[in-house]
């Protein structure tokens, strides 16, 4: 049964939007229609809005009617990787007409822009309602056929799909996510799983399932590794939502934003109940926000746009099965500790988890030494996951922070997080170098030791070194760690053996210190009034220092603050205090 998109519709009931064909072009002739276009980085005004066949000729574009910007499109990062072409994929960002409703919608082809375009151009040029029935998306499919070895396998379809959508499944020689799923289903058994290790099966042939599919050829241990180049770690997150899901949401927005593929892993609870029935997993390709609400707020993430490979089984051909996009409603519960939504009369769904993956691109870092293996299977795999980093000594192992500005001359401690991502433990004396490189490319050795480094398959380990170097001057850094530099201890992957991160050091002053005698004193307040009277000021960086109220302007209550201070009246400003310039 068909139910529509619309204003009102979209975030009250779960839209099934089915395949049509497509739509013809638009032509309202009452409505002034012209196209913003961006081609090879440089701007190009257009008459009229673009069909699908110029689409793929855009970087991306804008789509103005009546002096309204209605529509925005980006061609996606994955398109056109395969070795031999592919498909170009686009996404789209758009307001539901008198709604407070935007939308994000990513995963789309040409055709499939074109149609919610005319359909935008339609209601804004003659304020209809915004109807949208037919969009087909990547979508996986389960069949209903007994004994077809995929009733379990969500977790492999939703993989399939983003590998798909991000260009990696085009690399590997695949032509649709229904191939890449046969592929898995050749090699698991017909159980659960987790697409991060379903992306990992795909690039590296690792199996922590411990499944092995016997009734097909091809299984193996060394199945998959299609791509074994790349580490897949390093192209594939786990991020929490449940628990913290306001944060959670926004890490998702911003992953769908910036290309990623995204798959949703999901409790399922009976609805009559409450009580747990199993997990799941979707792939999600958009969100709608409601701007009614602030970012922090639960109301503000109003629904997801998911394609569920249980949806619409057919049976005996998954390619027959229709590629149905459902858009459903969140609720959230405890103030967006989490959200969950209804997926179907039975169930609904309380979000735990997304993954994200990259999407392609030549400029990749990947494996070049002839030393690694690219076997996880066989070789263990050591890279370092995270890092922390703090002058407060006193800080817990347990109290993780990383401190993104520190006072020049100031020690301070570092913590890294090594993980070992293989089939086979990591053992071995290990060598760790830390450097610190400057924004002139200048590199400094911060620290140098031998750890005798020990971590179990699929695991990590943490350990406090304290760094007493102090020779750090003001200006910005990147930090980097580097585990085995040398190659000491065979590996699967050498290349991602580094850890960088981004470290300010800044030389202090006292706020109000304005000419930066040391102290706060009247010269203070008489340095504020002379600026304000166009006098040369010769003192450096008197700025920040005088701009009490951490501001780029001055204010002559600025002078007048200062001089209560200093007749000891209370003042609203911590005058006197040891600041670190931007």
């Amino acid at each position: 049964m068909k139910k529509l998109l619309t204003a009102l519709s979209l975030l009250l009931v779960t839209a099934l939007l089915i395949p049509m064909t497509a739509l013809a072009a638009v032509d309202s002739p009452e409505a002034d229609i012209y196209t913003q276009a961006v081609v090879d980085g440089g701007e190009v005004a257009l008459t009229g809005a673009p069909d699908a066949e110029e689409m793929e000729d855009y970087d991306s574009y804008e789509l103005i009617v009546d002096e309204t910007p209605v529509l925005t499109v980006e061609q996606s990062a994955a398109a056109l990787t395969g070795d031999g072409g592919g498909t170009a994929f686009f996404t789209t960002r758009f307001a539901l007409p008198d709604t407070t409703k935007e939308v994000f919608l990513a995963g789309l082809t040409a055709e499939k822009v074109e149609e919610i375009q005319n359909k935008l151009i339609t209601s804004y040029a003659s304020s209809s309602d915004f109807d949208l029935e037919d969009l087909s998306f990547i979508d996986a499919e389960k069949t209903n056929t007994d004994n077809d070895g995929d009733d379990e396998l969500c977790w492999a379809a939703a993989s399939s799909n983003i590998l798909t959508y991000t260009g990696w499944a085009a690399q590997a020689g695949f032509d649709t996510t229904d191939d890449v799923l046969e592929a898995f289903i050749d090699a698991f058994d017909d159980k659960g799983g987790n697409p991060f290790y379903g992306v990992g099966w795909f690039f590296n042939g690792v199996n922590y399932f411990a499944q092995v599919n016997a009734d097909a050829a091809s299984a193996a241990d060394n199945t998959g590794a299609f791509l074994n180049d790349y580490a897949f770690e390093q192209l594939v997150e786990r991020k929490v939502i449940n628990g913290n899901a306001i944060s959670g949401m926004r890490a998702l927005r911003e992953s769908l934003d910036e290309g990623c593929g995204a798959t949703l892993s999901i409790s399922l609870y009976y609805r009559a109940s409450g009580a747990y029935s199993n997990g799941h997993s979707v792939t999600c390709w958009g969100y709608v926000v409601d701007t009614a609400f602030g970012e922090d707020e639960a109301g503000y993430n109003a629904g997801l746009m998911l394609a569920d490979s249980d949806s619409d089984k057919t049976k005996p051909e998954r390619r027959e099965a229709p590629n149905i996009l459902h858009v459903v409603s969140l609720t959230s519960s405890g103030g967006g500790v989490s959200y969950r939504y209804n997926v179907d009369k039975t169930y609904y769904g309380v979000l735990d988890e997304f993954i994200r993956l990259k999407p392609y691109s030549a400029d990749i870092p990947k494996e070049t030494s002839a030393e690694a293996t690219r076997n996880k299977t066989a070789t263990a795999d050591i890279y370092v996951m995270d890092a922390y980093l703090d002058t407060d000594t006193d800080n817990s192992k347990d109290n993780y922070v990383r401190t993104d500005t520190i006072e020049s001359g100031t020690p301070f401690y570092f913590t890294p997080v090594i993980a070992n991502e293989s089939g086979q433990a990591y053992s071995g004396n290990t060598k760790i170098t830390i450097t610190a490189t400057d924004s002139e490319g200048t590199e400094t050795n911060l620290f140098s030791f031998n750890y005798d480094l020990s971590v179990d398959p699929t695991y990590y380990t943490y350990f406090l070194k304290y760094l007493t170097y102090d020779g750090l001057s003001e200006d910005d850094y990147t930090v980097t760690m580097t585990v085995n530099p040398e190659h000491t201890v065979p590996e699967a992957y050498y290349y991602n053996n580094s850890y960088s991160f981004p470290l300010k050091v800044r030389d202090s002053y006292l706020l109000g210190d304005a000419d930066g005698s040391g102290i706060v004193d009247i010269l203070d307040a008489t340095l504020i009034q002379r600026a304000l009277a166009d006098y040369t000021i010769n003192a450096e960086r008197y700025m920040e220092r005088a701009c009490l109220d951490g501001g780029t302007e001055l204010d002559i209550t600025f002078a007048t603050v200062i001089q209560r201070y200093l007749a000891e009246y209370d003042v609203s400003y911590p005058i006197g205090d040891k600041q670190l310039y931007r």
